[in-house]
């Protein structure tokens, strides 16, 4: 009876361990910190100097970037850890038409930083570029 019990418990510790690991790595809810938020700022290409206004926001365990929209990248579901003070989130945004965009960034008190990548493979060439944002919180969605 008692290798039974050894294993049952084995059994246990290893589902409690993988329902934790899995729940580390979830996409946000929308009960998360982050969620509501709103950052607006500049966007650029990584080394070029023009640069233009966009807003990202978290909602409903959602990020979007309205710039990022108008070229048909919808919202996708975001990931967020939490390190000391700051918040690191990443999200992946896909456009039928222009391929994804892949966000990685830090929020830290009410400064957002991030940086992008645009892949679109086709046929006959691939666009591979990288891109910026520096933006502050912002009320009002």
């Amino acid at each position: 009876m008692l290798p039974f019990i050894r294993a049952i418990a084995v059994c246990t510790f290893l589902v409690i361990a993988n329902i934790a690991a899995f729940a580390a790595d979830t996409p946000t809810s929308k009960n998360d910190a982050l969620d509501g938020l709103q950052f607006k700022g500049e966007t650029g290409e990584q080394g070029k100097g023009d640069h233009h206004e966009d807003t990202i926001t978290f909602k409903d365990g959602q990020f979007r970037s309205l710039d990022c929209e108008s070229w048909g990248f919808g919202p996708a579901p975001y990931s967020v850890k939490k390190e000391g003070g700051s918040y690191h989130f990443s999200a992946t945004l896909l456009s039928p038409n222009r391929g994804k965009l892949e966000w990685k960034g830090t929020i830290t008190g009410d400064t957002a930083k991030a940086n992008f990548r645009w892949l679109h493979k086709r046929w006959y060439w691939t666009i591979d570029r990288q891109y910026w944002f520096k933006g502050t919180q912002h009320s009002g969605q």
